[in-house]
């Protein structure tokens, strides 16, 4: 019987290490595979996405020849975002779609942005939203060679988030969609209940205590949800 893939994209200024907390929690039948996207990790000396198409061009390159069925994905706030416009291109190049897509910490790609544009701030404006934002480790803040190499990757992410134009694909999945978001982020509901407006199969929202980065402090409520989610798939497959 084979594993279910699950394929997790970061957020903004996010690397695939953010997901390294999940393999031992996962189930034995859930394969981890945290993507790594260009200007961090070990694609370091990558320079950052000029926008999300060359983004999805990139990730479609990097994991479509490990790619294959049964694959569900994960993505948080920006990684939200890049999820679908990949399973988008899947289900476009392939023909095959996930057998669950999982949305956190953003809302539904055809709502519109409107919150501050956060990469055209001067550096030091843009240094104190990120910081209240959370979820940066304090020491980008107060080592000046680490801010340096940092905040211009960090500062990409945004541009390559808050500059994107949603089209319409004409394009309906029939997996089930979950979307996780955090009680105190400044999500309006309709914003997230306009996911289910992607797919034709189940839909569910599930909150946490806490902000915007909700997800590191309800690791193992997280990768639950996800393991009976994926379980239930997998036996209503008869997988």
């Amino acid at each position: 019987m084979s594993k279910i893939q699950l394929f997790c994209l970061p957020y903004a200024g996010g690397s695939a290490t953010i997901y390294s907390k999940w393999k031992r929690l996962l189930s034995a039948d859930i394969e981890l595979y945290p993507v790594e996207l260009a200007g961090r990790g070990r694609r370091f000396n990558e320079s950052p996405y000029d926008n999300v198409e060359q983004a999805i061009e990139d990730i479609y390159r990097e994991i479509g020849g490990k790619l294959h069925a049964p694959f569900a994905l994960f993505g948080h706030s920006m990684g939200s975002l890049l999820t679908y416009e990949l399973c988008c291109k899947i289900k476009q190049l392939k023909g095959v779609e996930p057998v669950h897509i999982f949305a956190s910490g953003r809302r539904a790609p055809q709502c519109p942005h409107d919150r501050k544009v956060m990469h055209l701030l001067p550096e030091a404006e843009f240094m104190t939203e990120v910081h209240q934002l959370g979820g940066t480790p304090r020491e980008l803040f107060e080592n000046r060679e680490l801010a340096e190499i940092f905040m211009p990757l960090l500062r990409a992410d945004y541009k390559l988030v808050e500059n994107y134009v949603y089209h319409e694909k004409n394009i309906m999945f029939d997996c089930g969609l979950t979307v996780l978001n955090g009680k105190e982020d400044d999500m309006l509901p309709e914003h997230l209940t306009a996911w289910s407006d992607h797919t034709n199969g189940s839909f569910k929202i599930v909150e946490y205590d806490g902000g915007h980065f909700f997800i590191h402090d309800h690791t193992e409520s997280i990768v639950k949800q996800i393991n009976e989610t994926l379980s239930r798939v997998a036996l209503s497959s008869g997988r």
